[in-house]
């Protein structure tokens, strides 16, 4: 898990190529008149534009992919992110791995909270359990932009 702001590069130059491309391509890019859904805007990553609102933390559920990473990218709103370290102790309530690379958890406890501000990204790499789109505060109203890439673009 790696977590930054767009406006900070100080380690920028640490990352894989791929993971450069994607961040310079978030820090680039004017969202705002872009509309919602998938497009693949590079041969290494797709992106999902999502509207969303927060909920509750227990409302929320938590995930894990087991192919690909996601790079999380608020535009406006804020919300919450919960990581865990991978874990065998988790039940999986739903199981969508082949199909679309994710798995939803029954529960998840020892969660440690991330703050998405406008600029602000979190990187989950595969079998790292995530809780997105939780409510900071109130309940909001979120534009973000989630990154896919494939973990053999990083081989």
């Amino acid at each position: 898990m790696i977590y930054g702001n767009i406006d900070n590069h100080s380690m920028l130059d640490a990352y894989h190529p791929v993971l450069r491309k994607a961040i310079r391509y978030l820090a680039g890019t004017d969202f705002s008149q872009m509309d919602f859904g998938v497009c693949q805007p590079d041969s290494d990553f797709k992106i999902q534009v999502i509207d969303h609102t927060t909920k509750e933390h227990g409302v929320a559920r938590a995930e894990y992919h087991n192919l690909r990473l996601d790079i999380h990218f608020s535009i406006t709103g804020n919300e919450t992110v919960y990581y865990r370290n991978p874990a065998s102790d988790i039940v999986i309530a739903e199981d969508a791995l082949e199909e679309r690379d994710v798995a939803f958890l029954e529960s998840l406890d020892d969660e440690i909270a991330f703050p998405l501000d406008k600029g602000d990204y979190v990187i989950f790499f595969p079998q790292e359990l995530h809780r997105p789109g939780c409510a900071r505060g109130e309940i909001a109203k979120v534009k973000k932009i989630v990154v896919k890439i494939d973990m053999d673009r990083l081989n």
